[in-house]
């Protein structure tokens, strides 16, 4: 079986890369808005067979709750890749042959975006990649077994999933996706993502907040 599974941290102290224009308050706000986008998409999808989140933000229950999306209750967390492997396990347990991890903080991301790395899941002992704009980050991971390597999930994560799959000797596919890549950390993410309306719940948000248009003098 196919698992979805999203790693969330507490929200109510996100995106502090965001802090030279938006508060704390507002940039909880849009990372709530960024994880509806992604679990929406998760929602859509035609070929996941299970989506959990994983956190221990009683927000973050709530809307996974709203959306009829499972919750992985975390006591601490100790990182993101730390939450990612103890939920993956917990997803094998349930049966999970492979598991498609994506941050909560790629809004544009579609159900047909997560379908077409889902119908290219179709051999064992292998990794499909996404990485990020800067094709450091890891931006989506889909891992059969969903033990296959572990999660190093941070600064250059890309990479090194990349070569222990490699040193590994699994097979790795390396998709490159513009809406998965665009996860929203820094000012200039911001601008990008707000330089093309669209309909996602992030852009509503961003728009009820009335800095859309003071988005065009960010640099």
């Amino acid at each position: 079986m196919k698992f979805g599974l999203i790693p969330v941290k507490d929200l109510s102290k996100a995106k502090e890369r965001l802090k030279p224009i938006l508060s704390q308050d507002k940039r909880t706000d849009l990372a709530y808005m960024m994880l509806k986008d992604v679990l929406i998409a998760f929602k859509g999808s035609k070929l996941i067979d299970k989506t959990f989140v994983v956190t221990l933000d009683p927000d973050v229950v709530i809307i996974a709750a709203e959306l009829g999306i499972d919750v992985i209750d975390e006591s601490e967390q100790l990182g993101e890749s730390a939450s990612v492997d103890y939920a993956t396990s917990v997803c094998m347990r349930q049966g999970a042959s492979s598991v498609l991890v994506i941050p909560g903080d790629a809004p544009l991301v579609t159900s047909d975006d997560i379908d077409s790395i889902l119908e290219k899941d179709n051999l064992i002992n292998s990794v499909i990649l996404v990485p990020s704009r800067d094709e450091m980050g890891t931006n989506a991971i889909l891992r059969n077994p969903p033990d296959s390597i572990k999660s190093q999930f941070g600064h250059n994560s890309f990479i090194k999933h990349l070569e222990d799959a490699r040193n590994k000797s699994l097979s790795v596919k390396i998709i490159k996706n513009p809406r998965i890549a665009l996860d929203i950390d820094e000012p200039g993410d911001l601008k990008l993502f707000a330089s093309k309306p669209n309909n996602t719940n992030t852009y509503k948000e961003l728009e009820s907040m009335g800095i859309i248009s003071n988005l065009a003098t960010v640099k």
